[in-house]
């Protein structure tokens, strides 16, 4: 689905998950929700011609972090909050038809599985979002 609605709108799409990524523990369910999620508003909110790009890493001190990055609309500080409260919009999340529960939702989805939610984002040069799951869930193999 993400992919084709990226392609509909000509974002590129790259995807750049290290085959030797550690896994974690954490219920694959609602991960999978949660990142469908992040990539999907990626997408809604990044014009024709951008590009969104997912990817991991483990850091030196063993932590495990999933990367969404796009070059959309982006947001301030102020809509930043603003997204991140439940039923609150910001004047671009209104123009795509979101209601206000999404962000939340999957920031709550990320953080059940016990993994950090970290957002940055620049109005005007796009968004960065990171789950990172700390050394002890992940699983050595």
């Amino acid at each position: 689905f993400i992919a084709a609605k990226a392609k509909e709108k000509n974002i590129r799409l790259s995807v750049s998950c290290d085959p030797h990524i550690p896994k974690v523990k954490a219920d694959a369910t609602r991960l999978t929700q949660a990142l469908a999620n992040y990539c999907s508003n990626a997408v809604k909110f990044t014009e024709p011609g951008g590009q969104v790009i997912v990817t991991t890493t483990v850091s030196e001190d063993g932590e495990v972090a999933v990367r969404i990055r796009d070059t959309g609309v982006g947001m301030d500080s102020d809509d930043l909050k603003m997204a991140l409260e439940l039923f609150r919009q910001t004047a671009a999340g209104r123009k795509a038809g979101g209601t206000g529960l999404g962000l939340p939702l999957t920031k709550a989805l990320t953080e059940a599985n016990r993994a950090r939610f970290a957002i940055k984002s620049e109005r005007g040069r796009g968004t960065l979002v990171e789950i990172i799951f700390p050394a002890n869930r992940v699983l050595v193999s």
